[in-house]
């Protein structure tokens, strides 16, 4: 190739990253508020799913252990009843932490991580990122929605200070670890 055509090619090339922004083609603001708000719905709707599942499940243990408690019933055919109900809630609690963070990946997962971790021309999530050493965008989707869910978890603890006792009665204590004094 010659000189002449070297410089062509060199101004075809810079000419194309100045038209889009980037050689890696940045996300435009659309883009990262439709990441933004498929982020915070699906994250929202998730810790609804994890409170109503817990609270559910923690709420008819209780009753059975205070009609025992109180009124001396017996707590058994109650606290099989209770376990049945609870026994779903580690399931339906990953099912919907899959369905949900896959629809922020779907949205999410074509803006570069480095666009969602910057604060000025970002989305923000440097902090987040770096605590769970995410190195891809799904990586810190999985972040986000760990903290979220023992967040959750702790928040049932405060309202329902009998929380962990119910969900260790019903056997699936094991499946909330963050549901804990």
């Amino acid at each position: 190739m010659n000189p002449k055509s070297i410089l062509n090619v060199a101004a075809l090339a810079t000419a194309l990253v100045l038209q889009t922004g980037s050689a890696a083609s940045a996300a435009t603001s659309v883009e990262l508020l439709s990441c933004q708000k498929v982020f915070e719905s699906q994250v929202r709707s998730f810790t609804n799913v994890i409170y109503l599942r817990l609270y559910g499940c923690a709420q008819k243990v209780v009753e059975c252990k205070l009609a025992q408690e109180i009124d001396a019933v017996d707590p058994t055919a109650c606290l099989a009843r209770a376990a049945t109900l609870c026994g779903a809630t580690p399931v339906k609690v990953s099912d919907a932490e899959t369905t949900k963070s896959d629809k922020v990946v779907q949205r999410c997962g074509l803006v570069p991580l480095a666009e969602l971790e910057q604060y000025v021309e970002g989305l923000g999530f440097f902090n987040v990122a770096a605590s769970c050493s995410a190195a891809s965008v799904s990586q810190l989707v999985d972040c986000v929605f760990a903290d979220a869910r023992c967040s959750t978890e702790r928040q049932l603890q405060i309202i329902d200070p009998r929380a962990q006792d119910s969900l260790t009665t019903a056997g699936v204590a094991a499946s909330f670890p963050c549901v804990a004094p």
